[in-house]
């Protein structure tokens, strides 16, 4: 009986140890599967540069990207890229943050940054 029980422990115990490891490697199969690398690098380091990245939970690898129309919800840094097609690139942010990490938007043909929408 105690063999019994101990080995449902163990495989319990193994299968919850398989279950909690496996979330990291969705992360990085999204990134390595969608060819988004360097666009999350490149609005990584902007975010960076602009010092908003002390709220990121996480790096540049967890971002999501998303094909969006530039318009007038974003602060665009070339009025010329409204109504174009972009990129948007989002952070996950840590618990409880005050300002959040803006919506960073980057030209999918030079991979360069157009404009973010600030948080709340």
């Amino acid at each position: 009986m105690k063999k019994a029980v101990l080995y449902l422990a163990l495989t319990i115990f193994l299968a919850l140890l398989l279950v909690g490891c496996s979330g990291n490697q969705n992360e990085e199969k999204q990134s390595q599967t969608d060819n988004y690398n360097e666009v999350r690098e490149t609005a990584w380091n902007f975010v960076k540069e602009k010092g908003w990245h002390t709220t990121a939970k996480g790096n540049w690898r967890s971002a999501e990207v998303t094909k969006v129309v530039a318009n007038k919800n974003y602060e665009l840094l070339d009025k010329n890229q409204e109504g174009r097609e972009a990129l948007s690139v989002s952070f996950e942010e840590k618990k409880n943050s005050v300002v959040g990490i803006p919506v960073i938007l980057i030209d999918p043909n030079t991979n360069k940054v157009i404009g973010y929408m600030p948080s709340e």
